[in-house]
């Protein structure tokens, strides 16, 4: 789980620096991929396993949303002054 998260993390960030397009793409990759890294990083935890792929997957997660919110805020403001 923590390997599928991280990886739709990653793709949240790559797409989330896309303007208008991205969030279409990186919004729902971030949406599915910040739960399946919790949940892996639980698994780990319980199976006393690192759990690094999951941290790394819930970090990804958590900078591509900021990233998309900034960039949703960015372009609204632009929308409202013209």
């Amino acid at each position: 789980m923590g390997i599928a998260g991280m990886i739709l993390g990653i793709v949240g960030l790559v797409f989330g620096f896309i303007p208008v397009v991205g969030a279409f793409i990186a919004f729902p990759c971030i949406i599915v991929g910040l739960p399946l890294s919790s949940i892996g990083l639980y698994q780990d935890k319980k199976n006393a396993r690192g759990g690094g792929m999951s941290i790394t997957g819930i970090a990804t997660n958590v900078v591509a949303l900021i990233v998309v919110i900034l960039w949703l805020a960015v372009l609204g403001a632009a929308a409202a002054t013209l």
